[in-house]
């Protein structure tokens, strides 16, 4: 037997609300805080593909700086969006601002050359 969280009262263990005030018994956990902070991971992701690419030492066309360009914009998105929405996971789209940012700062100097 287990105690009700709302009254106190005493009631079974398998019991989903209290017979006597009718409380659910079920923990409840904030949605802001459950889950896997998905867009952070995958803002994470881009950046650190941007970032790694600026150590290519090849000639970069129109088509690779647009192509990196765009994985740079997508990781500021998805960044910008999960820090703006509270979702879990802040630290991760703060890195991944980060490194996208920077490639994108780094390719607008390559266009402008």
């Amino acid at each position: 037997m287990v105690y009700c969280r709302a009254c106190a009262k005493e009631l079974h263990e398998t019991a989903l609300t209290c017979p006597q005030c009718g409380a659910s018994q079920q923990a409840f956990v904030p949605s802001s805080q459950a889950g896997i902070p998905w867009l952070a991971i995958v803002s994470l992701i881009f950046g650190t593909i941007c970032a790694l690419t600026l150590f290519d030492d090849s000639d970069w066309d129109f088509e690779t700086i647009l192509g990196v360009g765009l994985f740079s914009v997508a990781g500021l998105a998805c960044g910008i969006i999960c820090i703006n929405e509270n979702h879990p996971g802040r630290n991760l789209a703060i890195a991944g601002i980060l490194l996208s940012g920077l490639t994108a700062l780094v390719l607008f100097c390559l266009s402008i050359q």
